[in-house]
């Protein structure tokens, strides 16, 4: 039922822009009046006299804002223009409006209702007659009434007083509709921007329920800007209002990098009171649907703060986080939620560098040895300086390390500093430098 009854307004609509579009058409290859102004054309109907052009114009002040304009047949000057006015008593064009000579155009403005007729006449050449309708579209605006909000959105009711414009039959005076594809749109908007849309079709002036369900913080201003089935727009009166919805947002940078990687979260979340930061160490450990409780049993961390600290990830994996809000800024609490849509992605280090060893010959920790992705290196340096700065080991081998001797003795227990270098094999190349310290310990 649905497709056909969409199929059959769709022929309708085809069939009114057809008419239009002829409408058109004759206006240019006959050198008629034209209306540019006008926000719907079309043709008359008549029972049994040749039919004429119709413009209508949106006439939002009342007072009827009707513009024709006539081109002579050629293109030229030296003609001349002799406006009248319909006069339906009289069935007869007896109202004089104008008359312009030696022209080759004329324009008529803030015209009221009616039928228009210009003769265009030029010495030598044959008289032209067009005829057209004026019909100005002014209504009543639409009405707009604020309903209820909730943790869902605000809902408002809006009506509009269509209105059918007719003309006269010639010659009698039977009034008959202009030929239109009844739809008219609602348009629910706030500070000027569209939050719902919808078309009715042979709407009935009823009221219709709007929503808008976005969240934002502070009042702001609403309108129901109505189109009619002529194309003109009529706006409600402003209702100020706001809202309680809460909305959940976030975003985390950087999202890729090596171990040990820091991560600063930015929270820009809405008309939110309450926060809980849940951070997970994989996908599968990101179940939908669960209470806070049985969040807390598969989390790494949960964090109540509004704004979650830089974040450092010592471990190489793919990390997920999601954010909880809550607003008791209505008299029900409502609650958000936000999951990051990919994952922090932790590299494995490509310098791992150790902080202390004991170089004492217990077989454990006796070499002071630098953890690398040796697969993913194309070099390495590593040297090792005292506290005086001179430089007591150098390697090239990530496979190799310090034994904890210079010369051949055991060196002094203490603070020694190091520099490496290293170099990717990525393309292109990336060098990495790594500065710090460790201890040297003997016991």
């Amino acid at each position: 039922m649905i497709i056909k009854s969409d199929f059959r307004y769709s022929i309708k609509f085809l069939f009114a822009f057809v008419v239009m579009f002829s409408a058109i058409l004759m206006e240019k290859a006959n050198a008629q009046i034209s209306a540019g102004k006008a926000s719907y054309r079309t043709l008359t109907e008549y029972t049994s006299t040749a039919n004429d052009s119709v413009f209508v114009f949106c006439d939002n002040i009342g007072t009827g804002v009707g513009e024709l304009r006539a081109d002579s047949p050629d293109g030229t000057n030296g003609w001349a223009f002799a406006w009248t006015k319909w006069d339906a008593t009289v069935n007869d064009f007896t109202t004089n409006l104008v008359t312009e000579a030696n022209q080759s155009f004329s324009i008529l403005s803030n015209l009221t209702d009616g039928r228009y007729r210009v003769v265009m006449t030029k010495s030598g050449e044959t008289d032209v007659t067009s005829i057209a309708w004026v019909l100005n579209n002014s209504n009543a605006d639409p009405v707009l009434t604020f309903s209820r909000m909730n943790c869902d959105g605000v809902y408002f009711a809006g009506s509009f007083s269509k209105k059918d414009l007719q003309y006269q039959d010639v010659p009698n005076a039977t009034q008959i509709n202009v030929k239109v594809d009844d739809r008219v749109r609602f348009s629910l908007q706030r500070n000027g921007e569209e939050k719902q849309g919808t078309p009715f079709v042979a709407y009935d002036g009823s009221e219709k329920d709007l929503f808008d369900n976005e969240a934002y913080e502070g009042d702001e201003t609403y309108q129901l800007v109505v189109t009619d089935q002529y194309g003109c727009e009529f706006t409600s009166s402003s209702i100020i209002s706001n809202t309680y919805v809460v909305k959940a947002d976030f975003f985390v940078d950087p999202k890729k990098g090596e171990a040990a990687l820091k991560v600063k979260f930015t929270n820009n979340s809405i008309n939110a009171t309450d926060y809980k930061w849940y951070l997970y160490q994989d996908y599968d450990r990101l179940p939908e649907g669960l209470t806070s409780v049985e969040d807390s049993l598969l989390t790494d961390a949960i964090l109540l703060d509004e704004d979650l600290a830089p974040y450092t990830y010592q471990y190489s994996g793919k990390y997920f986080v999601k954010l909880i809000v809550a607003s008791d800024k209505g008299p029900e609490v409502c609650i958000d939620e936000m999951i990051l849509s990919t994952p922090i992605v932790v590299d494995t280090s490509l310098v791992q560098v150790p902080n202390v060893f004991t170089p004492n010959g217990d077989g454990r920790n006796d070499i002071w040895k630098i953890k690398t992705q040796s697969l993913f290196l194309e070099s390495f340096h590593a040297i090792v300086f005292n506290r005086w700065g001179r430089v007591v080991y150098e390697w090239r081998n990530p496979e190799e390390g310090w034994n904890g001797k210079v010369n051949g003795k055991m060196a002094t227990p203490g603070t020694y500093f190091y520099v490496i270098t290293a170099v990717g094999r990525e393309e292109p190349q990336k060098k990495y430098t790594k500065k710090g310290s460790f201890m040297l310990i003997r016991k």
